[in-house]
């Protein structure tokens, strides 16, 4: 496999408001410090009543093409790579498209969802279209407002929550990069692992009632998660390590920000070194898709162009994905 693709610019937003882990031990009558304790977040952001998925995905887009030295005007493929979805139809990407405004109006615009690996995905999909030679520049955006469906009920899995967005330009290389790869893989059998079970036409919204408003919200089993992913990630990492001929240990690793004990589980399991771990979650949460790119946005300083970087990460569903590629 061959990469098309560079990281022309990288941009991202974090609402005003701050939740600590101290609030939320507060508001759930947890011991002091448990929050932080099982989840690894300090702080996380939370969209004001105003704000949309679209406002924080502008914020984080308008960085990423400053960054790049690009206009609106220079993005042929729109792609936004989000879990939470703002409405049926049309897609996040039209909606995000029209308030960018004129200037990006004809551009190409659509959503790739793939809950929390919805980034690498849409970053695999546009790097195929390069590779095709149908677009020059493609603009990719995740904006979560994760903390809108979860469960107060569960706080292992509602303290892990944050809300933000990350933005992300690529443009096609002169000449491909070699040694890129690029697996994804999914085992529908943990499908009702990881969930939010209402809201879709099996269980619509106007069906809510008291009794079901649970399965309106995010259900995660974390105990089977972790034992999905602890037999299945390291194969998948080991098949693409060989494909992109490279070894972890000279690789920068951007893990899915999923908590702080799944990404220790992911370090420990791969023999990952610490300095070539890039973490924010502590920071803001698990900001679902826009977790690995608001990552590799802090991180970029520290890795270095011409570095070479792997994204692991899984989603619901159950699904996985590693990808190797050149900074």
């Amino acid at each position: 496999m061959q990469q098309y693709f560079r990281i022309a610019g990288l941009g991202g937003h974090l609402p005003a408001k701050v939740i600590t882990a101290a609030e939320l031990d507060a508001r759930l009558s947890l011991a002091p410090g448990c929050t932080l304790r099982h989840t690894g977040v300090a702080t996380r952001h939370q969209r004001a009543p105003d704000e949309t998925a679209t406002d924080l995905g502008c914020r984080a887009a308008r960085a990423a093409l400053a960054d790049a030295g690009l206009r609106l005007r220079d993005i042929d493929l729109i792609i936004d790579a989000s879990t939470c979805q703002q409405q049926p139809i049309p897609t996040n990407a039209a909606l995000l498209q029209k308030a960018l405004g004129p200037e990006a109006h004809g551009s190409a615009a659509f959503d790739v969802h793939a809950s929390c690996l919805s980034f690498v995905v849409a970053l695999a999909t546009a790097n195929a279209f390069f590779a095709a030679g149908q677009y020059r520049h493609a603009l990719i955006v995740s904006a979560e407002t994760a903390l809108n469906g979860v469960n107060w009920a569960d706080p292992a899995s509602a303290c892990l929550m944050g809300d933000g967005a990350a933005a992300v330009v690529v443009s096609l290389v002169e000449a491909p990069v070699a040694n890129f790869a690029y697996r994804y893989e999914t085992f529908g059998e943990f499908a009702h692992v990881c969930e939010v079970a209402g809201g879709g036409h099996r269980l619509p919204p106007y069906a809510i009632t008291p009794e079901n408003e649970s399965r309106y919200r995010f259900f995660m089993d974390g105990p089977r998660l972790h034992k999905a992913a602890s037999r299945h990630l390291p194969p998948l990492v080991e098949r693409v390590l060989r494909e992109a001929h490279a070894a972890l240990a000279d690789l920068h690793v951007v893990p899915h920000q999923a908590s702080g004990p799944a990404m220790e589980l992911i370090a420990r399991r791969l023999g990952i070194a610490r300095d070539r771990l890039h973490s924010s979650l502590a920071d803001h949460g698990n900001l679902v898709a826009a977790g690995i790119p608001f990552a590799l946005h802090l991180a970029r300083e520290k890795i270095g162009t011409g570095s070479r970087v792997i994204f692991i990460g899984t989603a619901a569903g159950y699904s996985q994905a590693a990808m190797v590629f050149t900074l």
